[in-house]
This record gives structure tokens, sequence and C-alpha cells, in this order.
């Protein structure tokens, strides 16, 4: 194959991701889940990847209301179940409750907060509106196009709070929530926890999901005590590599700045950071480009104006951290007058 390469930038990047993360199936035990619910299927998935647990060994209590501290040990599990010490950080979080190391946990990571008097109240009830949220936050909290015109598709839209409208919408598109309602100031159940759990774990990748939390240990030990998840995309890596590849996000966008984190299995070896956080990166004005990917692809055929047939055209993105600039790379692949493949690159800085 003929290749051509035009060089509008020196620095190049590539980046791989796997997403398929199969969880070892467990016997089911719950009596009160029958197979033709609706919900079985999130149950028995969120079951085999160890995130949920019964009210007691074979009850699941699938119409029962989640409570914050259920909600808090969920999303502790979720992560894996990372080591924690006992702090006082909320007075009415004694140390010992079934609930008391997902509580820090997720006040240490930011991931959920207490109220206004210092509480965290783990006997309350949490709403619709308010798990959306938890999951939009991890998500790094995409922009969402048009929230209000699409709550207002709704007949309850309006009811949704306006610090949760975006997590709400979000929350619908990606298959979290369903149906006509929303019902977002409704106390959540069980068994709906349950399907946002199975459903956020599918889309997003599991194996890095289920380390994150250790792994997020020994950056916030070795390397950064800030160190804020949610601003990190996590990937594993290629099919015969259990290492996960943690990018720095800027908006929609993958920098090439992270942590590659040496797997054994489900075992953190040891935590590597990859290329350097760019110390004007905070105080840089930096906005995403509005180009599309059909945009670039059309630059990368004018560039080189060829006659030939286009086979493909495939597009890489990421954000440059050494020079704060929007990088778009173009690889085309042309069929020429004999036959042959013939292969451009292109690269673009915005």
């Amino acid at each position: 194959m003929k290749k051509l390469i035009c060089f509008l930038a020196s620095a190049v990047f590539t980046l791989s991701a796997a997403f398929t993360v199969l969880a070892d199936e467990k016997n089911f035990p719950f009596i009160d889940i029958a197979r033709d619910s609706w919900y079985y299927t999130y149950i028995e998935d969120a079951y085999n990847k160890n995130i949920i647990a019964g009210t007691t060994d074979t009850i699941y209590g699938p119409d029962e209301t989640l409570t914050r501290g259920m909600a808090s040990s969920l999303i502790y599990r979720m992560y894996g179940s990372p080591e924690v010490s006992y702090k006082a950080i909320f007075p009415d979080v004694p140390d010992g409750e079934w609930y008391t190391d997902g509580i820090i946990w997720v006040g240490e990571n930011g991931i959920m907060s207490g109220y206004d008097d210092g509480a965290f109240c783990p006997e309350w009830a949490i709403t619709v509106e308010q798990f959306a949220s938890i999951f939009y936050r991890l998500s790094g909290s995409p922009a969402v196009a048009d929230a209000d015109k699409a709550l207002s598709d709704y007949p309850d839209g309006y009811l949704v709070s306006g610090y949760a409208r975006e997590a709400v919408v979000w929350a619908a598109q990606n298959n979290l929530l369903s149906g006509e309602t929303l019902h977002p100031a409704t106390a959540l159940t069980r068994s709906e926890a349950a399907k946002m759990l199975s459903v956020y774990t599918t889309i997003n990748d599991f194996h890095a999901i289920s380390n994150l939390g250790a792994i997020s240990e020994y950056i916030k030990e070795y390397y950064d005590s800030t160190f804020d998840m949610t601003k990190y995309k996590a990937y594993s890596g290629d099919d015969n590599d259990d290492d996960i590849y943690l990018y720095f996000m800027v908006g929609s966008y993958r920098s090439n700045f992270g942590y590659h984190a040496v797997m054994s299995g489900e075992n953190v070896m040891r935590v590597e950071m990859m290329g350097v956080m760019n110390p004007y990166f905070l105080s840089a004005d930096i906005k995403e480009p509005s180009l599309t990917d059909e945009d670039v692809c059309r630059m990368a055929l004018e560039e080189f104006e060829f006659e030939y047939t286009v086979e493909s055209q495939t597009v890489t993105k990421y954000f440059n951290m050494d020079n704060l600039k929007f990088t778009f790379e173009v690889e085309t692949v042309y069929i020429d007058e004999n036959g042959e493949k013939v292969m451009t690159e292109y690269i673009y800085e915005a």
C-alpha cells in the first residue's frame, strides 16, 4: 500500500479502547424476582457484577425504596470497594455500620455530600433525579443539547429540578431512565436502581470502572492528592491487555495526559503517568471547536485533491496537552486507477 502523509502538526497520538467485559456468572439467589419481570435481567446483571446484594440472602426487595446509605454502598461496590479508613466526616455516620465505608468513600471522592447541617442522613430516600445526577457527574457532566426541549416531551418534565435538568435528559438518552414519564422527585426503588447500575456499567467499560476505586487511591497517594476521577475517562486495553488507561477529558475530547494502570487480572500492580499536565491549561481560554467529522474529512480530501475512489476515512481526535490544541487526524484510503490502495494522513489543529 502506498502511503502519503500531510502533517500540519508534529504530535501524533493513538488511542485504543476495549469495551467488553464479561462478569463471572453466579447462582441467582433472589426468590422474589420473577424471570418474566421487567427488572430481572438488570438485577441479575448487577448481581453478577458484585454490585448489588439483597436485603437478605434470598430477598432482593425490588419495590423497596433505595436509601442514601444504600445508594452510596452501590456506587462504592461498583467501583470495586476500595480500602477505606474511617473518618468522622458526617456526624450521623458512625464507624462499623453496613453503609459506613460506602458513605465515607463517596464523600471523600465528591460523589455524594451531606446536607447544610453536615449530616448525611443515610436512611433518607434518594430520588430518581438525585441518583441520575450521580451517574451524570461520574460521566464527566457531558454537554446536553436542548435539555429544556427534551424535557418538554414528558408530561412531568417541568418537575425536574434546575440542577438536574441536563442529568435527567442525559440519563433518559442513555436508557438509564425510560418510560413515558420521569417522576423525578419520586423515591427511587431498588429495582430502578439496579437498572441504572446495569445500564451504566454496560455502556461504559466495567473492567475499568470496577478497578477505578483502587486506581484512584493509588494516584492520590503517589501522584496527586486532589485527583478527581470524574475528570477522566477510563478504558481497558486491547483483548490481551488487562491494563487500564485513564485520559484527562477536555470537554468531550480525550487528552494525551492521563494515567496507565498496570494490572494483573483484577489487581492494580502500579500506576504510571502518561504525558504531562500543561501548567497553563487552567488559565488558558479553551473552547471546543465546532468542526464535525464530516468537516475534517472534507478538508483532508481537499488537501490532496486526488481523483481516486475513496474507500474509507477514519477520524481520530483528541486534545493535545503539549500545545493546548484540539487535534484531528484523518486517515483516508483511496483506490487508484490500478486498483491499488493509497493511504493518506491529514492532521489539523484548532
